[in-house]
């Protein structure tokens, strides 16, 4: 893997993923140039990196990120003259409600919002934000969006073609254009008196065509496969109820840094458009940065895994590792798990001065395993009161239908451990509420007075479909009693798809149904044109309600 200077993805990993809990931890008892010293710090910005980083809730459930920056441009050629123009590509697949979690850990800070959640600065008093986004489009998509800036249209359509052919060949995956824009000021009345600060941009959106686990699958053959990779069963993020895995590629930073600097640069508001991180002279750190810039990153959402006799945790198994952890030679490998406050660390291992850190006022615990080289595990011993092993699960039957069909849902909820629990509550009811043509007959909740170690509760009922599309169930809630202390759980959000009949239900489908990703994207691209609009009238960040 070649690791070049240009490759300062890390300065985006850190602030996407980590930023915050490493800023806490620094603040408390670990001091910055002990362990994000300068040589640290320095090499992440030159060498490139990547990063196991995992997080434990209170209940128990763990997820985890597998994250990697410096993606070899030999391999993705974002020096090619196909690239020229390409301000940004995203390719990013997602399955279940990780991507929301995802957006949840950046925080609102990123996008200029001062409400938990992430939202962006046009987000504000009501406006657009990525829910809206999420509950347009749901919960299952692989998508590639490229962004090209003043390319006349023609040379864009065949510099994206190239792209498209090059993924293909070299890495096997498939796609299918569903939307397509330009934004220029031929786009608006003359009578608007637009001033864009570019004189076009060309949104090329296209679906991924392979399943979830495949398309992830492809994702990790972006990827340099030494370091932390190659000892990961990658299967944990493509089989997993809840994963998301995205590659992020700049191919010229310089360019987006011009580009971000118009639009701050103008007195029409336009730097109500901007992220948090880069406002206010926020891309600073980059105007010495030339040259393509990668990340590619993995990452799912697990069952409950410590439960009321849990003492340890190794992190390796987190990601499927069962032999030797090596990091990088040539780069920088960092692991960090964030641990919740109801869990006192008592020891990690290794445990050696400069090269790891914990403590339970930031709940991080930190590896720096560059300097630590090969392990042969990463281990945090702990105290905590975690709830008993309660599992979820959700299935239906058929598994797929055609408009007017039916299928049969059952939600079984198990006590895995030895001890009862009581006032068992189960709701799976919010689907009728979520969508109008639904029919929705049988058990959505039920209470259980107790439930014995090793029995199951089970509620069943039925769902009939007018549209086809696809329908996203929100998560099942329980709460139960244990030891005069109430817990609750929910399960994974799913997704449930209503196959098209020989005539196509399309307008009823549109209605209900949300599998029709280029039509909701389309609708985001409209509502980010009027953005412009009204941005660059010099409303001052006037915005518009998906």
């Amino acid at each position: 893997m070649k690791f070049k200077n240009e490759h300062a993805i890390s300065i985006i990993l850190i602030g996407f993923l980590v930023a915050a809990p490493l800023v806490a931890a620094s603040g408390n008892t670990l001091a910055q140039d002990e362990f994000l010293g300068e040589d640290l710090f320095e090499g992440l910005l030159t060498n490139g990196a990547e990063l196991m980083f995992s997080m434990i809730d209170e209940q128990g459930v763990p997820s985890a990120i597998y994250g990697q920056l410096g993606i070899p441009s030999d391999d993705l050629d974002l020096d090619a003259e196909m690239y020229e123009g390409c301000i940004a590509m995203a390719l990013i697949s997602t399955h279940g409600e990780f991507l929301d979690i995802v957006l949840e850990l950046v925080g609102g800070d990123l996008f200029g919002g001062e409400e938990e959640g992430g939202e962006f600065a046009l987000a504000q008093d009501g406006g657009f934000n990525p829910d809206s986004i999420l509950e347009m489009i749901g919960t299952e998509f692989n998508l590639l969006i490229n962004i090209f800036v003043n390319v006349d249209e023609a040379t864009s359509n065949a510099r994206m073609g190239s792209i498209l052919n090059h993924l293909q060949t070299q890495f096997g995956f498939g796609f299918v254009e569903i939307f397509k824009i330009r934004i220029d000021e031929s786009l608006f009345p003359p009578e608007a008196e637009i001033e864009l600060p570019f004189d076009s941009i060309d949104v090329f959106i296209y679906q991924e065509t392979h399943e979830f686990g495949v398309a992830v699958d492809r994702i990790f053959d972006v990827m340099d496969g030494s370091g932390f990779l190659s000892a990961i069963d990658t299967s944990i993020f493509s089989n997993a109820n809840a994963a998301a895995a995205g590659l992020l590629a700049i191919p010229d930073i310089a360019d987006l840094v011009d580009l971000i600097e118009s639009f701050s640069s103008g007195d029409g508001g336009g730097e109500e458009f901007l992220p948090a991180l880069v406002q206010d002279g926020g891309v600073g750190f980059l105007e010495n940065v030339t040259g393509p810039i990668a990340i590619a990153a993995a990452g799912y959402l697990g069952e409950q895994l410590l439960s009321t006799d849990s003492t340890s945790l190794n992190v390796g198994d987190l990601f499927g590792i069962t032999g030797s952890i090596e990091p990088f030679t040539t780069a920088n490998s960092l692991i960090l798990t964030s641990l919740p406050e109801n869990l006192n660390v008592t020891s990690i291992v290794p445990n050696v001065a400069n090269q790891s850190f914990y403590d339970n006022e930031s709940n991080m615990v930190i590896w720096n395993a560059t300097a630590l080289g090969t392990q042969s595990e990463y281990i945090i011993n702990f105290e905590a009161d975690f709830p008993p092993l309660i599992t979820i699960a959700r299935t239906f039957s058929p598994d797929t239908t055609v408009p007017g069909g039916s299928t049969t849902v059952t939600v079984t909820v198990t006590n895995e451990g030895d001890e009862a629990i009581g006032n068992l509550v189960i709701a799976d009811d919010e689907l009728a509420s979520t969508y109008s043509t639904v029919s929705v007959t049988g058990t959505t909740t039920d209470t259980v007075l107790t439930l014995a170690g090793g029995a199951s509760a089970t509620i069943e009922y039925q769902v009939t479909f007018t549209n086809e599309g696809g329908y996203s169930f929100a998560p099942v809630e329980i709460s139960y009693e244990y030891e005069s202390e109430t817990f609750y759980k929910d399960s994974h959000t799913e997704g449930y798809i209503v196959q098209p009949d020989v005539g196509g239900l399309f307008i009823g489908g549109i209605m209900s149904g949300m599998p029709y990703t280029g039509i909701a994207l389309g609708v985001v691209a409209l509502v980010g044109i009027y953005s412009i609009l009204g941005i660059f009238k010099g409303r001052g960040g006037d915005t518009f309600q998906v």
